[in-house]
């Protein structure tokens, strides 16, 4: 390994997964070594129980301390340990965090939301200012972030209290959802955001497994069984022009159609998605049109960078105290630790 080489690692505990990604960075350059999640639904056994259960802990607590080897075999110089939604929510959080520590000697760090948005913003921009009014939205399972950034002010931040998955367990029980149940999802979706703040945003960028897979269902290109895999959610998995990542509310319009006409089952079947992804398509979907709605924009990017990336980033930049300066390093600040 060069001596400019350097490799981090992030581990994300968050509501529908437990997701690894692991980075070799040579100066500004950053190739993906490892991206890889497993589904455990986390966000619904909280709002369920209120708390983890001892054996979802444990299974928690397993998957975690994998993924740490893994990454230590990747040859990762740091891993950091984030958990989002559920744990900030979880009664018995601080039992599960300490389990966490005790099996790999590392801290598992509950982001508040603003937390969270900021790593995001972190990743998704790649440290980098923005050079105009920009709307990052992060859709997560429990709950999503939506920041509004302009050149030279300070970001401000907008929390919704549900994201994809409680959104469809409180509005959608049959599959495929009813006209009625769709209905449902968008005023939903268009009350939550009336409640964000004022902006206006020349830029969107959506954030999440609610952006890349409505942009797989509905490619041009029709289904493809291998474009979702079991090693990540959140991965490209398709060649493409920056067009192709786009949505606009005409590609919102195909996504319901397809997910209001054909069970889950089929659709997992045509396109290789996940099928919790698909049950939650409708919501995340709601979420994306009124965002674009509320901001008046005609489109939304998609991007498969997230918090992982941003703490990967901060720690590259700042060392222990990522979470510290992360204002700062939201702003611009910090060089790379020697």
């Amino acid at each position: 390994m060069s001596e400019d080489r350097r490799i981090g690692a992030a581990i994300d505990v968050g509501s529908n997964s437990v997701h690894l990604l692991v980075v070799a960075i040579e100066g500004q350059q950053r190739r993906v070594l490892r991206d890889e999640s497993e589904l455990l639904g986390l966000g619904a056994v909280v709002d369920m129980e209120g708390r983890i259960p001892d054996d979802t802990a444990a299974a928690a607590v397993e998957l975690v301390r994998g993924y740490v080897q893994v990454a230590r075999e990747e040859g990762a110089d740091w891993v950091v340990l984030l958990a989002t939604e559920p744990l900030r929510r979880a009664s018995n959080r601080t039992h599960v965090c300490d389990l966490v520590q005790q099996a790999t000697g590392l801290r598992l760090h509950v982001l508040s939301h603003e937390e969270e948005a900021g790593l995001t913003v972190l990743g998704v921009l790649d440290g980098e200012l923005p050079s105009e009014p920009t709307l990052v939205l992060d859709i997560g399972g429990g709950s999503s972030e939506l920041v509004l950034l302009e050149p030279g002010a300070d970001p401000v931040i907008g929390v919704m209290p549900v994201g994809s998955a409680r959104l469809t367990a409180a509005f959608v029980e049959d599959d495929p959802p009813t006209a009625a149940e769709i209905q449902a999802l968008r005023t939903e979706a268009h009350h939550l955001l009336s409640g964000m703040p004022v902006g206006h945003p020349t830029r969107g960028i959506v954030v999440g497994g609610s952006g890349t897979n409505l942009v797989r269902l509905t490619a041009d290109e029709g289904s493809d069984a291998s474009g979702e895999g079991e090693e990540s959610e959140d991965a490209d998995a398709a060649e493409g022009t920056d067009e192709d990542w786009l949505i606009d509310k005409v590609r919102i319009g195909r996504a319901i159609r397809l997910v209001m006409h054909h069970p889950s089952a089929e659709l997992v079947e045509a396109y290789g998605l996940r099928e919790r992804r698909i049950v939650q398509m409708a919501a995340g979907a709601s979420l994306i049109e009124a965002t674009l709605d509320c901001y008046d924009l005609p489109h939304v990017e998609t991007s498969d960078a997230s918090l992982r990336e941003g703490a990967i980033l901060a720690w590259q930049r700042a060392g222990d105290a990522w979470l510290e300066r992360l204002d700062e390093l939201i702003s611009g600040g910090s060089e790379p630790p020697a």
